[in-house]
């Protein structure tokens, strides 16, 4: 019987890097930021949209069932963009992790190539109930239950691939599942993680859902009624700041179930182990803390803003986690970055800082050509 290969063993070389491994870094997480809060306002507002419509009375031309559907449509554009933005801290978690997430999404390949499919086939289902509301009819509520299924599916195919990247003992469950199909059920902390990011999505979700409404009845909006009697936006305001701070609460229990889930050593990062951890889970605490008491005071911009950084503070924490967990196989802090090869031998030093300088240059330009395209299609809706 042929001996098992030590995790170590396991694990591929890994390529050298373009540039400092702090620049890949820092744009991993400012580019992830923006993801997430993309992907949050889609998983959210879907879930949000689906509950919604089981407890709505269709009615075509009944007000609260138009602003149901008006706020579904924001569900596919939000989608476009977090799929777009979800592009670069894929690439750069490949150009630093390479050797650990290559091998887990080919182990998992049949769920993580599914994913292209699961993402196109909600963002049609929502597609659809934004334009066929009226012919929908009833059957909306069916077409958001399938698009939420799918989309929390993808959800849970990331999750087990950011954990499965983790622990390279577990790549050996390739043995039992060679057909690229292995999830990462032996994990502890998968499922509190999971729902960790699902609830947390949703709690934004009601953000965007409370800042339309504000924006609304700023502009001077239409009020909306129904059969329960006139509704104007602020009661809309009030719905969206419920889901949030129910969600907020809820994300306490899973927050400590998630963190408890975690090795003891991993744990005690975050309570005084290591100091950006503990003191970005602290700032986060005093984050959730006014972002509650803001939502109280229906304060929906200082509640939007203290979660925009509570989002950064949980990047930070989740990659301080990715590298103390990879520290056996991969040194990725800036103390112990000498132990992967940073600068290709076949190119000067000189070189590679080029290059990498060239690539911020361009992202640069290319973010500011971005929002020169959508400030100029702003201006062309509000003329029409």
């Amino acid at each position: 019987m042929t001996p098992a290969l030590p995790p170590a063993a396991l694990v591929p070389v890994p390529d050298p890097i373009p540039g400092p491994w702090g620049w890949f870094q820092a744009l991993l997480l400012l580019t992830f930021v923006v993801h997430l809060l993309f992907m949050n306002v889609v998983l959210g507002t879907a879930v949000i949209t689906l509950f919604r419509s089981l407890r709505t009375p269709f009615a075509p031309n009944d007000q609260i069932n138009t602003d149901i559907r008006e706020t579904a449509a924001w569900v596919p554009r939000a989608m476009a963009l977090a799929v777009n933005f979800g592009v670069p801290p894929l690439l750069f978690l490949q150009v630093l992790y390479g050797q650990f997430i290559y091998p887990s999404s080919i182990l998992m390949a049949v769920w993580w190539l599914g994913i292209v499919g699961f993402v196109m086939m909600a963002y049609y289902g929502f597609y659809l109930y934004g334009l066929g509301h009226a012919v929908l009819g009833p059957r909306r509520t069916l077409v958001a239950g399938i698009s939420v299924a799918l989309l929390l599916v993808n959800a849970f195919v990331l999750t087990n691939n950011a954990t499965l990247m983790l622990d390279p003992a577990r790549w050996t469950g390739y043995a039992a599942s060679p057909g690229g199909t292995l999830l990462n059920w032996g994990e502890p902390s998968l499922l509190p993680r999971y729902l960790h990011m699902v609830t947390g999505a949703v709690a934004v979700g009601g953000l965007f859902v409370a800042g339309r409404a504000q924006l609304l009845l700023k502009a001077g909006g239409p009020v909306a009624a129904g059969p329960q009697g006139p509704q104007d936006w602020s009661l809309r305001i009030t719905e969206g700041l419920k889901w949030f701070t129910h969600a907020t609460y809820a994300q306490f229990v899973l927050g400590a179930w998630f963190l408890f889930s975690l090795p003891g050593p991993m744990a005690r990062l975050f309570m005084g182990g290591h100091w950006l951890a503990t003191g970005a889970f602290a700032l986060g605490l005093a984050g959730t803390a006014l972002a509650l008491l803001a939502a109280r005071q229906r304060r929906v911009w200082l509640a939007s803003g203290a979660t925009v950084g509570i989002i950064f503070l949980m990047a930070a924490m989740r990659a301080v986690l990715r590298d103390a967990w990879l520290a056996p196989h991969l040194k990725a802090s800036m103390a112990k970055a000498a132990a992967v090869p940073v600068h290709p031998p076949q190119l000067p030093m000189a070189g590679q800082d080029g290059a990498a300088a060239l690539f911020v240059v361009s992202l640069a330009a290319g973010a500011a050509a971005v929002w020169w395209l959508v400030v100029i299609a702003r201006r062309s809706g509000k003329e029409a």
